[in-house]
């Protein structure tokens, strides 16, 4: 999700009807987001999660 749109989602009260679908909406473009990417950059991001997540669970 981009800096914006965080921006707007600390904007709106947790209790506002629109904030889950404001949320969805946001999840939405990012897959889209991903999807356009080329396969070596989903590659190369889904191998650095990868890293990540092996060094925060191998302690």
């Amino acid at each position: 999700m981009d800096h914006k749109f965080i921006e707007e989602l600390r904007e709106i009260s947790r209790n506002d009807k629109r904030r889950p679908e404001f949320l969805i909406k946001g999840m939405k473009e990012t897959l889209q987001e991903r999807k356009e990417k080329n396969f070596i950059e989903r590659w190369i991001w889904r191998q650095k999660n990868k890293k990540r997540i092996a060094r925060r669970f191998k302690s």
